[in-house]
């Protein structure tokens, strides 16, 4: 004898394909309509074939471009980057909880197809759904890398040493540049340096953006003193706002002195007692009077280091 069941609430006889809730109530009974799940129609995982970094996209939406950190596992950096681009956004818009969950070990370097389920629910619908999506993995270029290899940059730092003895600080200061910019790179992938050119007493740094030259101006301020002059040329029109484009050049010039130097301006020997933010305090070397002068008296008055006399 077969068993029929039934519908606890209004009677209906049970299919084998139909879903019995809690309480042995049927769909209908439930009052509460299947769970949509908005799910896009699309992703995308694209990945640069030079830098490696990763940008998804959701049918015509694209993403931010960004590292994967070397010590997060790529299944749990890819199911961050999903939550935080894509199913967040949708959870606010749609009110729907989602969960997801990955068919296979991820290689999401070599991996061509990611098969992610989806599972949702909701705090007002009863019924969950779960949908499988197919994450197609693309290799291209990103925009940075090829505004990179194209040579384009919008701002220039330079730096320059004023003092023959400085020569070996600009070994450091170029350590100091690139570690600048492994930071600064990896948080905003936007910001780099594009290309380094090599002078006599110094070097020119063509940087992406005018965000990377600030960061990178103001990092080497905190631990060297510059005289800073500022210099912009017009390099085009703003196609949209009609409006002119200037690529601005800051020229970072290193003090040339340190405290306890001794040096002569103009037949008068001072010693240099203290360095401010923008001043160098000097007192005259029989402990009298106290001068304070900016940075570019340098440039315009005739100094040397009286030790190399």
């Amino acid at each position: 004898m077969k068993l029929r069941r039934f519908c606890s609430k209004c009677g209906n006889r049970f299919t084998a394909t139909d879903k019995i809730y809690e309480g042995f109530i049927c769909e209908k009974c439930t009052g509460k309509k299947p769970i949509e799940s908005n799910l896009p129609g699309k992703i995308q995982l694209r990945q640069c074939v030079h830098c490696k970094a990763f940008s998804l996209k959701k049918d015509d939406q694209e993403f931010e471009w960004c590292y994967q950190p070397n010590d997060e596992p790529a299944i749990d950096f890819l199911t961050r980057i999903l939550y935080e681009r894509i199913f967040i956004p949708l959870e606010k818009k749609h009110n729907r909880n989602y969960e997801l969950f990955f068919e296979q070990e991820l290689d999401i370097h070599k991996d061509f197809d990611i098969n992610l389920i989806v599972r949702t629910s909701s705090n007002d619908v009863i019924n969950t759904a779960e949908e499988s999506i197919r994450i197609r993995r693309k290799e291209i270029h990103c925009p940075y890398c090829a505004k990179k290899k194209g040579g384009r940059f919008d701002a220039i730092v330079q730096i320059r040493i004023q003092s023959p003895r400085d020569k070996l600080k600009l070994d450091e200061l170029m350590f100091e540049c690139k570690k600048i910019e492994d930071t600064e790179n990896f948080q905003r992938i936007q910001n780099y340096i594009s290309k380094i050119s090599y002078t006599i007493n110094g070097f020119d740094l063509m940087v992406s953006t005018n965000a990377m030259a600030r960061v990178l101006i103001a990092k080497l301020r905190g631990k060297y003193h510059f005289e800073i002059k500022i210099s912009k040329k017009l390099i085009g029109v703003d196609q949209e706002k009609g409006s002119d484009l200037y690529r601005l050049t800051t020229l970072l010039r290193l003090l040339p002195v340190v405290p306890k130097d001794r040096i002569k301006i103009e037949q008068m020997d001072y010693i240099v007692k203290k360095i401010t933010r923008n001043k160098v305090v000097l007192q005259t070397e029989d402990g009298g009077k106290v001068t304070q002068v900016n940075y570019d008296i340098f440039q315009k008055k005739k100094w040397i280091l009286i030790d190399e006399e």
